[in-house]
């Protein structure tokens, strides 16, 4: 007999102690195959070989019956009693290559990896596929510390990019995380998860299969994401100088449109960029509680999410409302304020990047710098003093930018002397503005404000808002700076919100400094 052939998407892990009390875990099982659970793992911990072997039969004549594979967990004697399409086998269990030789070459074998080490070894040891975990925490396992998708992506990375050997991921698995998990853990080198393996989102369900049904269709989202994502890297996009031509209607439709913005900011700054945002034709509202994220998220056009004040209340607030703004699909602008200034800042940046999908991410070198080492970008280090940058910055900012961009599947708008903005195909250099921009408070604040407005009325390629929202800013700041009545950054305050709503739509065309940047 071959080895079958397995299809990954939706792959169950049972555990009775987590079963729902209204059905049977046999009846979970055939629910939930009938919902579109493709792989089955019978996993009993607690049952000695005699009970898991009756209870194995009973679960095999429903898995034939619908022609899904079933696999034994650790006890290979049960896997080989029954004749179960395969079994897996954890780190602290047999090794892959022992068990290869109980199971033969004719059943799946799978493993559980939750180092790029532990990946390479399963995948020179014959390994059909690796359980990749834990991404979340759990239920099931008590874990010193998840990965998230950043951390399975790393173990993609270092898989070669057509090889057979497949990859689920496990550990927190629901259906509100599942597409932000398939899609921001693909790998550069075009890996992308084969499946999602799951255990309380389907048999601790109500209704296990529905759970199925949502968990499957979600997971295809994830990939289809990802897969458009790779696409798009080689596909032409809209060139710069078009992409500055729409700049006039962008600014006009915004004005028109007056798209409402969540804010979850900073207390420092959030009366300016309340200001700033009415100015420039947006709408704000400033509303940091959690309880009210799913509700706003209906009625909002796009997110900030900002770090300034740094309280588990705001943080649990951005969670939410970047979670229910994904399911919407709108933008989120990420500011990760201070973000390498200290270990909370970067835990809580690395929280974020994990659980919400980031359309735009706008920061200093400094906090560019900690994202990039949070993602594992191998790039220069510029340190934090506070929420500044320290020193000249990066040596190449604009291929920084752009690796940042490539890798988080986003734009990427790094703000200093001279701006730069990349989605990772197209990268620009914008170099307007001025200096009195950096000696007033919140002038970054401000900057993701006006790119989350034009965020919002550009939903299609959020590059052009990325970019226009910085140049709208440093218009304005040159604008204002010109005045006579301005005399220093305390008159330049006042003028700078003037100048945002004096700004022309022309302006944005005739006056703009923008350079594309070519890079290998």
């Amino acid at each position: 007999m071959s080895k079958p052939v397995v299809d990954y998407s939706l792959y169950l892990v049972t555990d009775s102690g987590l079963n729902h009390t209204s059905r049977t875990l046999v009846q979970s099982i055939e629910d939930s195959i009938l919902g579109g659970v493709t792989l089955v793992q019978l996993r009993e911990k607690d049952l000695d070989t005699e009970a898991f072997i009756a209870l194995a039969r009973k679960v095999h004549q429903v898995t034939k019956k619908y022609n899904v594979p079933l696999l034994i967990n650790d006890n290979l004697e049960v896997a080989v009693a029954i004749d179960a399409e395969g079994a897996h086998v954890g780190q602290d269990d047999i090794s892959c290559t022992d068990a290869r030789n109980i199971l033969g070459p004719n059943k799946i074998l799978g493993i559980s990896t939750g180092t790029p080490e532990e990946a390479q070894k399963a995948l020179a040891d014959g390994a059909d596929y690796i359980g990749i975990g834990t991404c979340f925490m759990t239920q099931t396992k008590s874990i010193k510390r998840t990965l998230g998708p950043i951390g399975v992506r790393a173990i993609l990375e270092v898989l070669p990019a057509n090889n057979p050997l497949k990859t689920v991921v496990i550990g927190g698995i629901k259906q509100e995380n599942t597409s932000r998990v398939i899609s921001h853990s693909a790998g550069a080198n075009g890996r992308i998860l084969d499946g999602i393996a799951v255990v309380t989102g389907i048999v601790s369900a109500n209704d296990a299969k529905k759970a199925s049904e949502e968990l499957l269709k979600e997971y295809r989202t994830g990939y289809d994401i990802a897969t458009k994502h790779v696409q798009r890297q080689l596909q032409d996009q809209a060139c710069v100088e078009d992409v500055i031509k729409g700049f006039p209607q962008l600014l006009t439709t915004l004005r028109e449109k007056s798209p409402l913005t969540h804010h979850i900011s900073n207390f420092v700054v959030m009366n300016d960029t309340a200001n700033a945002t009415l100015a420039l034709g947006g709408s704000p509202i400033m509303a940091p509680s959690a309880e009210e994220a799913k509700d706003l998220s209906m009625v909002v056009s796009s997110v900030v999410l900002n770090i300034g004040t740094l309280t588990e209340s705001f943080v649990e607030c951005m969670l939410e409302a970047g979670k229910y703004a994904n399911a919407q699909s709108k933008p989120v602008v990420f500011d990760p304020v201070g973000a390498g200034a200290t270990s909370l800042r970067e835990a809580t940046t690395c929280r974020i990047l994990n659980n919400v999908h980031v359309d735009i991410i706008k920061g200093n070198a400094g906090e560019i710098s900690t994202i990039a080492k949070i993602i594992g970008c191998d790039t220069e280090s510029i340190a934090m003093r506070g929420v500044d940058s320290i020193g000249s910055g990066f040596s190449n900012p604009a291929a920084v930018v752009q690796a940042v961009a490539k890798r988080e599947k986003c734009v990427v708008a790094m703000t200093g002397k001279v701006d730069y903005v990349s989605d990772g195909v197209r990268t620009v250099a914008i170099e307007n503005g001025h200096e009195y921009q950096g000696r007033i408070t919140g002038s970054g604040c401000i900057i993701a404000s006006s790119i989350a407005s034009f965020a919002a009325v550009s939903p299609n390629d959020h590059f052009a808002a990325a970019v226009a929202g910085i140049l709208a800013m440093n218009l304005a700041g040159e604008h204002a700076a010109a005045r006579d009545d301005v005399r220093g950054p305390g008159t330049f305050r006042a003028a700078f919100i003037d100048e945002m709503a004096n700004l022309a739509p022309g302006q944005m065309l005739t006056e703009a400094k923008i350079k594309p940047v070519q890079l290998d």
